[in-house]
């Protein structure tokens, strides 16, 4: 048996804007597609779109072009008065933005297409918001996993990109009476969670194992600042630590476990820079320059030509159905 290589990519919201456009020159660079060369790929969120998206077949290309496209529609609030008024609506009123509008765009892509069509081995977080507890949606590499394979992908999609305050927790027909939110408030980088998948349910050895691990951008973020904070005023800074410090928990575990055959790319930016639901066509022209950018460096593409994006293909998958 090959190496089992894994893709992961994490949560962010517009952000994906850079993932999704590192993802597509790398592509053209190799010429190789992410779906032939990956033995399972999970993302989180805005990662999760990318991944349902590859593994129904679609290039990074068209993905990325989904984002700067569709993006200002998900995301509309571009002026100030229209963002402060969306902020004011999330703090006191209810979700920020409309999740009608982002199941109409994802249904453009994704079409009438089912979850289990994909070509590869999918693992989704998300968060079961009726039984309180972590949940993941997977294709059929598994005989026991076959729950949500016939749901729609954008059911699926809108269950692991429902970002608490921002869009209304999506219900899910396939599962009786349930309601799931975004699987970043557990799992925004989900290079552990695909992790475990592969040793735990495929039986792969830990030692058969590489990472391809995508971030959506990181901020230094201090807590200095905020070090006799109450709730007021610690605000989003909450938020943001709790995702931060995840993120970096789960891709250096798995890096741990992995012994060190984790790649990671991502790149740090500063604070204010980006948002998850600003969708001004200049910061997604500056997130995907940049998703450009960090991939064609020669401390990237040199070893995910070689490990990854490499002309071997991966066995097809098979559902366990």
């Amino acid at each position: 048996m090959g190496r089992f290589r894994i893709l992961s990519l994490d949560g962010g919201g517009i952000k994906g804007a850079f993932s999704a456009a590192a993802l597509a020159v790398l592509e053209e660079t190799t010429g190789h597609r992410c779906v032939d060369h990956f033995d399972l790929i999970s993302g989180t969120s805005t990662g999760g779109i990318i991944a349902i998206g590859l593994g129904l077949g679609l290039s990074a290309r068209e993905i990325a072009n989904f984002y700067q496209e569709q993006g200002p529609i998900i995301f509309p609030n571009t002026s100030l008065v229209q963002r402060t008024a969306a902020t004011i609506k999330q703090v006191f009123w209810g979700p920020k933005l409309s999740g009608d509008t982002l199941r109409d765009q994802l249904q453009l892509v994704f079409g009438e297409r089912k979850f289990g069509e994909s070509q590869c081995r999918l693992v989704i977080p998300t968060y079961d918001a009726i039984g309180g507890r972590i949940f993941t949606m997977k294709t059929a590499h598994d005989p026991r996993f076959q729950f949500d394979v016939d749901a729609p992908a954008v059911e699926v999609a809108l269950a692991t990109s429902a970002a608490p305050t921002f869009f209304k927790a999506a219900k899910f027909p396939r599962h009786d009476h349930a309601s799931y939110v975004d699987g970043g408030v557990w799992a925004n980088c989900p290079a552990m969670v695909a992790l475990v998948e592969a040793v735990s349910f495929l039986n792969i050895p830990l030692d058969d194992i590489d990472i391809l691990s995508i971030g959506t951008t990181t901020t230094p973020f201090s807590i200095a600042d905020n070090a006799e904070a109450g709730v007021a005023e610690w605000n989003m800074g909450l938020v943001d630590v709790m995702f931060a410090g995840q993120v970096e928990a789960s891709f250096k575990q798995a890096g741990l476990m992995t012994k060190g055959r984790l790649h990671r790319l991502d790149a740090t930016v500063s604070s204010g820079d980006f948002t998850m639901d600003d969708a001004r066509q200049v910061k997604l022209e500056r997130l995907m320059n940049l998703g450009r950018s960090e991939a064609v460096k020669k401390i990237h593409l040199e070893d995910i030509q070689q490990r990854f994006l490499n002309g071997i293909k991966v066995a097809p998958f098979v559902p366990s159905l």
